[in-house]
């Protein structure tokens, strides 16, 4: 059986010799199996243009069936993120990073499991992401989004701050912490949970916001649903300056009185994998999740 997708994109993290290594091995493979791929620009730039010039993202999402990402699952968020914006194009992982959550294929799995993949016999799943857009005297109007967690946290001098919390326009509580962790089901097992956050299914319609380092004992973490709107205005005390940050990064200075608004954002990143994933698998291998310390 042929693949069923013939255009192929290929983007790996570009200053990591072992990624390079297989991306090379998969392009050799791929165009042995008459596959056409197209290797994202800096990906190609680190293979010294051995397989032709690289294409942007745009062109990546506007030309190919399906885009495998070679690296950890912080390159394919990036990946993911950008490319989820541009088209619905589906995206696979192979794990060359140290957790892999998102990308759950091995590189000694590329002609089994991922051909399995290509070959059509795969389970999709469909991840949404968070916006937030800020409005202050000071911060002209912006928009980005998060396939993980958007985070306001404390700024170089690690002071407590207070936020004002507003859900779907009506007033929720303050905070007073070192920050808040605004996580989808796919971020519940990142930042989130180092931070005392709930493992959330990613088949869950849910968001969790979690305070960090709150002062005060009465402070949990809250799951709501995926279509509230959260409302976070930073407040006066300790004249702080917190950053807000999208999946760890572009991050934004924010001063008192700023308002950010959080959302579900209308586009999704659609995730291909084997038909062997199982999600309590990976939480086993990944995070010895429910192992015994002392069997």
């Amino acid at each position: 059986m042929g693949f069923i997708f013939k255009k192929i994109a290929i983007i790996g993290t570009h200053d990591n010799p072992a990624v390079a290594e297989t991306v090379e091995y998969l392009a050799h493979t791929l165009i042995e199996h008459s596959a056409r791929i197209y290797l994202e620009a800096e990906t190609a730039e680190s293979l010294d243009h051995r397989f032709g010039e690289g294409y942007d993202l745009k062109a990546i999402a506007k030309h190919c069936d399906v885009a495998v990402v070679v690296g950890g699952d912080g390159n394919f968020l990036n990946a993911a993120r950008s490319l989820s914006l541009l088209s619905s194009i589906p995206i696979v992982g192979i794990n060359r990073g140290k957790l892999g959550f998102l990308t759950d294929i091995n590189p000694d799995e590329l002609s089994t499991r991922l051909f399995d993949v290509l070959e059509g016999n795969y389970q999709q799943e469909q991840r949404f992401m968070l916006q937030a857009s800020i409005k202050s005297d000071i911060c002209p109007p912006e928009k980005t989004v998060a396939l993980n967690d958007i985070v306001i946290a404390a700024g170089q001098h690690s002071r407590l701050f207070q936020m004002h919390v507003h859900i779907d326009g009506r007033y929720a509580f303050d905070q007073r912490a070192d920050g808040m962790i605004v996580a989808t089901p796919t971020g519940s097992t990142a930042h989130a949970l180092s931070a005392g956050g709930p493992i959330m299914h990613p088949g869950l319609d849910a968001i969790v916001m979690v305070p960090m380092f709150s002062h005060s004992l009465n402070s949990r973490p809250i799951v709501l649903n995926a279509n509230c709107d959260i409302q976070i205005t930073i407040g006066e005390y300790n004249n702080p300056e917190p950053s807000l940050s999208f999946d760890g990064h572009m991050k934004l200075q924010l001063t008192p009185g700023d308002t950010i608004k959080l959302s579900r954002c209308p586009k999704s990143v659609t995730i291909l994998h084997p038909l062997d994933y199982d999600y309590f698998h990976s939480l086993r291998s990944k995070l010895h999740w429910g192992k015994m310390l002392f069997p």
